[in-house]
């Protein structure tokens, strides 16, 4: 089995048995007591922040993708609004505050952590941090430091994850159609 394929359970969470078929890479199935559990799609989002021509990322402290660019952010928990959500990440992760944040796209990612891969909907926004950038205190344990890059400092294989790579060359189109990216930049993606 492939880790797309791979049962997040190695015994049944209802009646104990070992074993059980994972379906469809979202759906456990125990063969003795029928017990059903869907491993449904995970909501995150990150926040794009821009000033002065530069771009924020975070240095990912931890796994997965530790030492790689992704965007302050993270998952969304029940009963929370995304953009909720998204604010209460940029504050734990940056200590910042963001304005109001403008939807750009979502994409499909697969978030492998603690040898369970989730299949997760990361949802991008726009928003002005409206945090001076000696206010910022990133969290240690998620963050080893928050960097601002320019488009060309961007190298794509340095970002974290399939969707931050999609929605970073979604960016770049946009400054490229703007006339705002280099030729450097744009290739990269």
């Amino acid at each position: 089995m492939s880790e797309l394929e791979s049962s997040p359970f190695r015994f049944c969470p209802h009646c104990g048995v070992e074993g059980g078929e994972f379906l469809h890479a979202r759906e456990f199935c125990c063969p003795v007591c029928g017990f059903r559990y869907f491993h449904n799609v995970a909501t995150a989002a990150g926040i794009i922040a821009k000033r002065a021509g530069k771009y924020l990322f975070v240095v990912r402290a931890a796994d997965p993708a530790k030492g790689k660019l992704g965007l302050p952010g993270g998952f969304v928990d029940p009963g929370e609004r995304v953009e909720d959500a998204l604010r209460r990440e940029v504050r734990e992760e940056t200590g910042g505050e963001i304005g109001a944040p403008s939807f750009l796209a979502s994409f499909p990612n697969l978030y492998g952590f603690d040898s369970v891969y989730y299949h997760t909907c990361d949802l991008y926004f726009t928003a002005e941090l409206l945090t001076a950038d000696e206010e910022l205190r990133p969290h240690a344990s998620e963050v080893e430091r928050l960097v601002w890059l320019a488009p060309e400092e961007v190298n794509p294989d340095d970002l974290a994850f399939q969707s931050l790579k999609a929605a970073w060359a979604l960016i770049l189109l946009g400054l490229k159609e703007r006339g705002e990216g280099s030729a450097q930049s744009s290739s990269a993606a």
